[in-house]
């Protein structure tokens, strides 16, 4: 049955591994599928081939496991560490004004959702708030075992009708078993509509798990017992490389380009992989650093409760309270 959107389980150490394994699974047994973001020539043909698709269980069974920044990564990745914490939240546009301009573009600095803002200040459209993720690190501190502390970024009465920008992330659930010693270890099971994994998987992950050992902190603080970094898991239902990507993942025989495949074997992949600490060092701390010039706090118009989220982030990494 050709039109099978086929079902992939990668199970990985650490990041890296992860990664490389999705890659090669998605390459090798993707489905060949259209995406609205193919390109077209003028004439209106595809240039770019199909993408490689699927559904995709990805478990992560230690993700600070080292080595743990992967060696692609297209965003600076200490800025989207900022920005998965909540950095740029003021950048989304009020309910009242999103209601209005569902149907419309949306200008560079007008933002329908952040993955930060939908978590922790979930929008009705009649202008309440919840954080979904407060509730949830309580509830698991309190119950280990539920299976109810769970946040989504849907707000289904709003984001059907968005003509860009539909959150990719959908749904996180933590979970807290008691290990051998009696510690509580928080789990993180994350669901996904859709995902570029060659170019968007690896900095998702470092920034979601980023987060994953501040909510096991914050449970610690409610559960007065210790809490551990559990693995991390994720269901893409569609994770995708796009055709317009396939001369840097297959390569290009006339041009002579390398595939990924190519380049990297899994253990090369792992080899060329950052650590925490040198990652902290030549890339997050300096980035956040960055953020707080006179220059970006202009361009992203932060406010001061942005500044000082940045600044504990930066003094959380120095001190080795949070690993990169």
């Amino acid at each position: 049955m050709t039109a099978r959107l086929p079902t992939l389980h990668v199970v990985a150490e650490n990041i890296p591994q992860a990664h490389f394994r999705a890659m090669k699974a998605v390459w090798e047994h993707g489905l060949a599928i259209r995406t609205e973001y193919d390109r077209k020539n003028s004439a209106g043909e595809y240039i770019d081939p199909p993408s490689r698709d699927a559904r995709v269980l990805v478990e992560i069974t230690d993700p600070f496991a080292e080595p743990r920044f992967p060696p692609t990564s297209f965003c600076e990745i200490g800025t989207y560490i900022a920005e998965i914490m909540g950095a740029k939240d003021h950048f989304v546009l009020p309910i009242d004004t999103l209601k209005t301009a569902m149907q419309g573009e949306l200008a560079s600095h007008q933002w329908p959702y952040t993955y930060h803002q939908r978590l922790f200040d979930h929008p009705d459209l009649d202008g309440s708030t919840v954080n979904q993720m407060a509730l949830a690190v309580d509830r698991v501190a309190k119950t280990p075992y539920t299976r109810r502390a769970m946040a989504t970024t849907s707000v289904p009465n709003l984001d059907p009708f968005l003509k860009e920008d539909v959150p990719c992330l959908r749904e996180v659930q933590l979970r807290c078993p008691v290990d051998e010693a009696g510690n509580l270890v928080l789990n993180m099971t994350t669901t996904w509509r859709s995902r570029d994994l060659f170019k968007a998987w690896p900095d998702n992950i470092i920034g979601l798990t980023f987060m994953q050992q501040i909510l096991a902190e914050q449970t610690h603080a409610i559960a007065h017992k210790p809490v551990k970094v559990g693995s991390y898991a994720d269901f893409a239902m569609s994770l995708h490389i796009y055709g317009q990507d396939f001369k840097q993942v297959g390569g290009d025989a006339q041009r002579g380009l390398a595939s990924f495949f190519d380049t990297f074997d899994e253990q090369t992949y792992i080899e060329r992989a950052l650590t925490s600490e040198d990652a902290k060092e030549m890339l997050v701390v300096p980035q956040l650093k960055e953020l707080l010039s006179p220059r970006l706090i202009e361009q992203w118009k932060f406010p001061q409760s942005s500044i000082d989220l940045i600044e504990t982030l930066i003094k959380g990494l120095e001190s080795g309270r949070w690993k990169a």
